[in-house]
């Protein structure tokens, strides 16, 4: 039940800002309300909702710049972490799973950018799963989960408005990963902390400015896209 409210969050479904209803909800999933509440908490402890309108009711998250600059800025740190213990640790056979995973990526850019809503980042973050598997620090792989929770929701809502990533943003994705694997092949642990470093904090950087540009339909609150701003001039 938990997995199917992730589902409809991550799919958009659920569109964000939108209150919850427990009693809609439960009628929806075919359970009483007391799994949906508990449900809910977990979900706000994820950071994917929050009280919409100061009055008990939840939503999901409407991503603001405040959050983009908040997840990227620990999972930088977390990830520098995780890639410099697992050069020390990593295995063969992990090597060779990231080099699967790498491949299945890199295949992609045949086919160019996927149409709005259709880019699976499972494989993305399944990359940095295993890395952070090959660390063999618990609690730091739980808290990288914990945020790769909330870049895939806030990815999510820019990926189904059309907004990022593009052919470009996707093939500079795959290519700052190649460099990672040939870092961890050469067990180079500041070279490895510090490429992923820059990897994720290029894809801020992309993110924020394709969000910026106003391609697509994504639009962080508060601000006037240049595409809109001559309506309000």
């Amino acid at each position: 039940m938990l997995r199917q409210l992730y589902e409809w969050i991550f799919s958009g479904d659920i569109e964000p800002g939108v209150p919850l209803s427990e009693t809609e909800l439960a009628q929806r999933v075919g359970v009483s309300r007391q799994p949906i509440r508990e449900a809910l908490r977990q979900l706000e402890s994820d950071g994917l909702i929050e009280e919409a309108a100061g009055n008990g009711a939840r939503a999901v998250v409407v991503f603001e710049e405040r959050h983009i600059a908040e997840i990227y800025s620990i999972r930088a740190a977390l990830e520098s972490v995780s890639f410099r213990a697992a050069c020390s640790r990593i295995t063969e056979e992990q090597l060779a799973d990231l080099e699967r995973v790498q491949a299945e990526l890199e295949g992609r850019l045949r086919h160019g950018a996927p149409d709005p809503g259709m880019y699976d980042a499972a494989p993305d973050f399944r990359f940095h799963e295993i890395v952070a598997e090959a660390a063999g620090m618990p609690q730091l792989h739980a808290f990288l989960v914990n945020v790769w929770i909330k870049t895939w929701a806030l990815l999510n809502q820019v990926q189904l408005a059309g907004t990022y990533p593009n052919e470009r943003e996707i093939a500079d994705s795959y290519r700052d990963r190649r460099l990672l694997l040939d870092l961890l092949r050469e067990r180079d642990a500041e070279r490895a902390a510090a490429a992923v470093v820059t990897h994720v904090n290029r894809r801020k950087d992309q993110l924020t400015a394709a969000i910026e540009s106003g391609r697509g339909g994504f639009r962080l609150p508060g601000v006037i896209s240049p595409g809109r701003a001559a309506v309000f001039a």
